[in-house]
């Protein structure tokens, strides 16, 4: 059975959901660096003391957004690793659900610089990033065992280069500055990255 909440508790989450709600919306909309706390508070309609009572600091409530997103990736990547196609295919459809998902787009739009908040919150991304990479190195050993992927790069140079085609910058002066469309970016940045760990033909 479900305990029962009090009323005072149910207003503090619902509370809490509209600042997640409200803040999130601003951040897309003006950057994560152009909004300010008072600007949040005021937006909700609370007080800056019962916002700080929430998220001491903007950072806390910045990762309050991000960690689910994070979350979501991880299982997107238990998905990918599910799936009963190659591994080439199980990478293919983490990079278009992730590029297209809401921790990308969040990083993209919100212009946040995610190193100051992982410094503050370093214990809880290192537990949720080895877990992000195993998946990855699992899909990527298969590869290699399938005779698909070079055997003589280290997998964790494959899977930080994965990695890095979740970097936001290339992808807004491509797609949203010079009008790509995202399929084609997508295409073009899964075809580099498989020509640079596909197994030679020379090598067979």
């Amino acid at each position: 059975m479900t305990p029962k909440i009090s009323l005072k508790e149910k207003q503090r989450e619902d509370r809490e959901r509209l600042i997640l709600h409200y803040a999130e919306r601003v951040m897309l909309e003006k950057g994560y660096h152009d909004v300010s706390m008072d600007e949040i508070a005021a937006g909700v309609g609370v007080a800056k003391g019962t916002l700080y009572l929430h998220f001491p600091k903007k950072e806390d409530l910045a990762y309050a957004l991000v960690k689910p997103k994070m979350q979501s990736f991880l299982s997107s990547v238990e998905e990918a690793k599910a799936l009963s196609d190659g591994p080439k295919e199980k990478l293919m459809y983490l990079l278009k659900r992730e590029l297209t998902g809401a921790f990308f787009q969040f990083l993209l739009k919100s212009g946040s610089d995610m190193t100051t908040i992982f410094k503050s919150y370093e214990t809880e991304i290192n537990e949720m990033l080895p877990q992000i990479f195993s998946g990855i190195h699992e899909i990527l050993n298969e590869g290699i065992r399938k005779g698909l992927f070079e055997p003589e790069l280290p997998v964790e140079f494959m899977s930080s280069a994965f990695i890095n085609l979740f970097e936001p910058h290339l992808y807004k002066e491509m797609v949203m500055v010079r009008s790509m469309p995202a399929d084609v970016y997508i295409r073009h940045t899964a075809n580099l990255f498989f020509r640079g760990i596909m197994k030679s033909k020379e090598t067979e």
